[in-house]
């Protein structure tokens, strides 16, 4: 026991002394340990500091700071506010040691044992062997830069197609392309940040290329992006491209989305590293088409960025130079002309919008406005250097001076830029390097324009597919590379005298534009001094400017003069003049013509001339004459035409000459068409020959490879044709009074080949087309067959058909069987007119199976057609009936038109369904209009037909006598049922006496009054069934039974928030447009216009309960037009009570001052205060 306890004792003893030892120690070693902690907080010090400078670094250069780092850091800062915080506090307590008693020093010495066990381990963790940061998320880096611009509908529109392009299986490689600020980059930043929220891609890389590739830094890009770290060191690209394919390779389960902006000539994609496939997807931008075919990107896969359109550029335009744009009313006039003047180009809009923005001074604007608009900028303003750099940019990478020199000459035409003038000038200035015929300069400039419209530099115009125009802002910066690098100048209409160069100037210049020369004096062009003018263009809209013959002295070198609206008395020799046109000009004597031997371009269109002078004859080097629309010439001197040895292209369409028959009865005073046979380079003829008695056998040779030939007399009628011909390069025209058996070789010949046929056919006892071989009509597109008997039962000689025209055909009964339909796989456009005994369109074989033969027809036209009861019948439907209760709809279920986006239907007195209601295969349909369907009662057979029209821009429905609703209403239809027109911007609803209203749903049933309110209607749109939410025009007018044209559910009105333009005529029942409670609401509005509407009183209604006598004004700050006329009071001051007859209260609106406006009134408004 005593053992036990001395043992214990001794344990306790030595417990007790290790104890005191450790206490004694940490008093020992108080100096020692505060010296270390001392010293390994300074070292802390500078780790801290030495991170600290690493994580600005990467934070100013864009990367993410990792998070351990973060807490590293705040670490390090806590234990540095234990230690006092500062370096002298550090110092202070080392300093006075003996003043602490041994507790303290104990209780120090312990605390600083433990803090520098604390530090080391910091210290050590806080060697960031990885770097202190990563780059962000890519989905972080690339954002789109203006998300107004990416929310309008033309953008959403496309970056929809592109989304749907990438998540096809069956597409690899994608291309945007448009012109230089478009907004190409934008959108595919856009594209960018889509395809990562919407997980189509697990991971995206975008890499910009430029114009001046470096492989490397693009590799390094891509790979930054895809978190993969290429060797510095290493320098081969080959080695780079290996790994970073292995990288895009690595795992198969991932899609990978590859984006390369801005590219500028063909890449080699596995140069890069990029081997296009399935999972690994490619989208290329560029300025140019060309590039993206050349990277073996598809047509259809090829997406091109327009400008905006005028509503979206003022919309941007408007956001980013601020909010007084809204409220200054006197500056929004002038912004908007800005606006316009940017012409849709976002790097325009942007770029000028900031720089006016929150400018309030009027006059800033007006220069701006000047700036923008001259004829020839100063590219180095603020306003105009990004603009020019950007499209510059693209002029220097044109390839070859042929390219370059046509863009100069394709800006110092007018807006529309003809092909034929370029082929015309573009011959004479020699630009086309080693041709020297018109056929190889028209192959070379067929070239060279798609090369500029494949750079977006060179834009089709909407007119026809033979003219071209430019970017605004193109034009200008091709206008000051012409003038600044070769002298060459464009003066507009509007600079009239100011504008006249001066004489330095003018000695200098090579090429001189004058458009609109009405403000030219004829002294500045009498008195012109121009000794290198190589190329020189007038052109007078309103009046003709005179010359002398003085007027081209001295100017020996010009090659090229275009001459129009001028008065020309006479044309010095001009010894080196390749091209002279003088379209509409007034030429009188022009014998004077023979001496300008060097001529190979004469252009005498529409000018004055009534007899061709025979000196025409001498010019034995032409290769192009046009006559066309000379009205008064008839005559040309014999043997004139068959001395042009080398004409390649002759043009004679609507002159009167009466050409000679060869035979005794040749008078000999003029030219015969057996000349032509003559010309044996002879590949252009467009001529008219009104008696087809006058055709010598065999005139036309198989040498003819682009003609537009009228034969027989077309009555007035040459304007409309050639219209409908623009496009194609081979048309014929007959009105014929022979079969085919009197056609001889010639004629057969060219309609093996003819693109566009028009066939009139009603003195002829044979159908043309049902005796021609099977295989004639190969290369026919468009056919206008007026008067025939029958159409041709053939079943492969229409196969490329894209338009077929079908009028006054009275015999016809249809027009296709089975086996022409299904030869008809392009047909896009139908018209059928004023065919009186024809039943039925489609005349099918057998009963049972979905009609897809119309699968490409986009414009289907049906008019006056006064037996029609069907698009499709079979044989044995009966279609000479008169049972007029046949309850067969237009549009059979078996029918499918998934390309249709124009349907018209005008003068169909027998159809009364248009729609069967199990039909929904409209998906885009852009335009419905219907006229004159006498026994239609409804259009729409069902709700769920009429909300199927999601693509519906525009409806119009006139003159239909017994069509009481638009969209039928059905037995136990859903109550929630709701029809939304969300694409419909126009709406016309004309000469339906018994509409009651556009749609009763179940809502505004239950809210009708009264029974017979439900059967009279009267209100034209209900409660909330109907909407149209980018509704802009509205037009009503002759509907007798409308009293309103709204509910009075506030509701109502939030469908029509874009409405701009109103139009009310011949509502006689009409009382009001709008409640006072939903006026306000309109802020859209711009134009109301309100005509024989007897009872109209008020435009915007007062609802009950409001006081007589006070006086409702409302704001419409957009509206510029309010036309009243004849109604009796639309608009009237408040009458005072107190009269006799009780006084109704009466509305007005204002509207915002400094707008323009039209305002017509009666009597009653005349003392009516004016309301601001």
């Amino acid at each position: 026991m005593e053992e036990i306890v001395i043992a214990a004792l001794a344990k306790i003893a030595e417990n007790t002394v290790q104890q005191v030892g450790r206490w004694l120690c940490y008093s020992c070693h108080y100096k020692s340990n505060m010296e270390y902690l001392k010293n390994q907080e300074m070292t802390l010090r500078d780790a801290q500091k030495e991170v600290e400078r690493k994580v600005k670094t990467a934070s100013d250069n864009g990367d993410e700071i990792k998070d351990n780092v973060e807490t590293w850091l705040k670490k390090v800062d806590d234990i540095i506010k234990k230690l006092g915080g500062g370096e002298e506090e550090a110092e202070s307590r080392n300093s006075n040691p003996s003043c602490l008693n041994l507790k303290q020093r104990h209780q120090m010495s312990r605390e600083a044992k433990q803090m520098v066990g604390n530090i080391a381990k910091l210290l050590e963790e806080g060697n960031f062997v990885g770097g202190v940061s990563h780059r962000p998320a890519v989905q972080d880096r690339v954002t789109p830069r203006n998300m107004d611009y990416m929310n309008f509908d033309s953008r959403i529109s496309i970056t929809k197609r592109i989304m749907e392009a990438l998540g096809d299986a069956n597409i690899n490689k994608i291309g945007v392309y448009g012109l230089p600020g478009v907004g190409k980059s934008t959108l595919i930043k856009e594209i960018f940040k889509k395809a990562k929220e919407e997980s189509l891609f697990d991971e995206v890389a975008l890499a910009n290329v430029t114009d001046n590739p470096n492989l490397s830094q693009i590799q390094e890009e891509i790979a930054d992006m895809l978190d993969l770290k290429l060797d510095p060191n290493c320098k081969t690209e080959r080695v780079r491209a290996g790994h970073l394919r292995a990288r895009l390779e690595k795992d198969k389960e991932k899609k990978i989305l590859v984006i390369l902006d801005d590219i500028w000539k063909r890449l080699d994609l596995e140069e890069i590293g990029i081997i296009p496939s399935e999972r690994c997807k490619v989208l290329l931008t560029s300025r140019d088409r060309h590039v993206l075919a050349s990277e073996m990107v598809n047509e259809e896969n090829s997406f091109k960025l327009n400008a905006l359109g005028e509503e979206e550029a003022w919309n941007l335009f408007e956001k980013m130079a601020g909010d007084f744009v809204k409220d200054d009313l006197n500056l929004r006039n002038t912004a908007i002309e800005v606006a316009k003047a940017c012409e849709g180009l976002p790097i325009a809009l942007v770029t000028v919008s900031r720089a006016l923005k929150d400018q309030k001074n009027s006059k800033i604007w007006k220069d701006a406005l000047e700036q923008l608009t001259r004829s020839h900028p100063k590219h180095d303003t603020e306003m105009w250097s990004p603009v020019y750099t950007c499209i510059h940019l693209s002029y220097k990478h044109l390839g070859g001076t042929e390219l370059k020199s046509l863009f100069l000459l394709c800006a110092r035409q007018g807006y529309y830029i003809s092909y034929r003038d370029l082929l015309r000038y573009g011959f004479g200035l020699r630009l086309f390097d080693g041709i020297h015929t018109l056929d190889g300069a028209r192959n070379r400039l067929e070239y060279l324009v798609s090369k500029l419209q494949d750079a977006c530099l060179l834009l089709q115009s909407p007119r026809s597919s033979e003219e071209f125009y430019m970017h605004d802002f193109v034009r200008h910066v091709a206008t000051i590379i012409a003038l600044d690098d070769y002298n060459m100048f464009v003066m507009r209409g509007d600079g009239g005298q100011k504008a006249w160069l001066d004489v330095d100037l003018l000695k200098r210049c090579e090429a001189l534009s004058i458009h609109g020369g009405d403000h030219i004096h004829d002294k500045n062009l009498n008195e012109i001094e121009c000794p290198k003018l190589r190329y020189f263009y007038v052109q007078c809209e309103s009046r003709y400017l005179k010359t002398r013959s003085s007027s081209f002295q001295g100017m020996d070198k010009l090659e090229v003069l275009s001459l129009r609206n001028i008065q020309l008395s006479s044309l010095l020799p001009l010894a080196n003049l390749q091209t002279l046109c003088l379209d509409g000009c007034e030429l009188g004597d022009i014998h004077w013509i023979g001496e300008l031997k060097t001529l190979v371009i004469l252009s005498l269109a529409g000018s004055d001339i009534s007899n061709l002078p025979g000196e025409i004859g001498s010019l034995t080097g032409l290769r192009l004459l046009d006559l066309t629309d000379c009205s008064k010439l008839k005559v040309i001197p014999p043997n004139v035409l068959s001395s042009l040895v080398k004409l390649e292209e002759l043009y004679m369409r609507n002159i009167k000459v009466q050409w000679e028959v060869e035979g005794p009865n040749n008078e000999g005073k003029n030219a015969s068409l057996v000349e032509l046979k003559k010309l044996s380079h002879l590949i252009t003829l467009e001529i008219d020959i009104k008696d087809a008695n006058n055709l010598p056998k065999d005139l036309f040779s198989k040498e003819l490879e682009r003609y537009k030939i009228c034969i027989g007399h077309m009555r007035g009628l040459y304007f409309w044709y050639r219209g409908e011909e623009a496009g194609f390069s081979r048309s014929l025209h007959f009105k014929l009074n022979m079969s085919s058996s009197q056609l001889d070789f010639g004629i057969k010949m060219l309609l093996k080949r003819t693109e566009y046929l028009y066939l009139d056919e009603s003195n002829s006892t044979n159908s043309v087309l049902h005796e021609l071989d099977r295989e004639d009509f190969q290369q026919l597109k468009r056919l206008h067959i007026l008067r025939s008997w029958h159409l041709p039962e053939l079943r492969t000689s229409l196969k490329n058909l894209k338009v077929l025209i079908v009028h006054n055909c009275e015999k016809l009964k249809f027009i296709f069987s089975s086996s022409i339909a299904r030869g008809l796989s392009l047909l896009e456009e139908l018209k059928i007119r004023r065919c009186n005994n024809v039943g039925v369109i489609f005349l099918k074989d057998e009963e049972d199976g979905i009609e897809e033969v119309f699968c490409r027809l986009q414009t289907l036209v049906l008019m006056d057609l006064p037996k029609l009861m069907s698009f499709l019948s079979t044989r044995e439907t009966n279609l000479e009936g008169n049972d007029h209760d046949l309850q067969v709809p237009l549009l059979h279920h078996q029918l499918s038109f998934p390309s249709l986006k124009t349907l018209q239907l005008a003068g169909l007195p027998r159809i009364k369904h248009v729609w069967s209601k199990e039909i929904f295969r409209f998906p885009n349909l852009l335009k419905l209009h219907v006229a004159r369907c006498e026994n239609l009662k409804s259009l729409f057979p069902a709700a769920t037909m009429a909300a199927s029209l999601t693509q519906l821009k525009s409806l119009e429905i006139r003159d239909c006598g017994v069509l009481e609703e638009i969209v039928q209403r059905e037995d136990g239809m859903d109550p929630t049922t709701r029809i939304l027109f969300t694409s419909l911007t126009s709406l016309s609803l004309d000469g339906l006496p018994k509409l009651k209203w556009f749609f009763q749903g179940v809502r505004t049933l239950e809210s009708s009054s009264s029974k017979e309110l439900h059967e009279q209607g009267g209100t034209l749109f209900g409660v909330d069934e109907v909407a149209f939410p980018k509704l802009t025009n509205l037009l009503l007018r002759n509907l007798p039974k409308i009293k309103h044209v709204c509910s009075k559910d506030p509701q109502t009105i939030l469908r029509f928030q874009n409405l701009q333009r109103i139009h009310i005529s011949k509502c006689a029942s009409l009382n009001s447009l709008f409640l006072a409670s939903i006026g306000t609401c309109l802020k859209q509005l711009k134009q109301i216009r309100i005509s024989d509407c007897g009872v109209l009183e008020e435009i915007v209604e007062a609802e009950g309960g409001e006081t007589v006598g006070r006086m409702l004004v409302f704001e419409f700050p957009q509206l510029m037009m309010v036309e009243e006329l004849s109604t009796t009071a639309v608009v009237e001051e408040t009458k005072k009570s107190g009269s006799r007859g009780a006084a109704r209260g009466k509305t007005i609106f204002s509207f915002a001052l400094g707008r323009r406006y039209k305002l017509m009134v009666m009597e009653e408004m005349r003392t009516m205060p004016v309301v601001e």
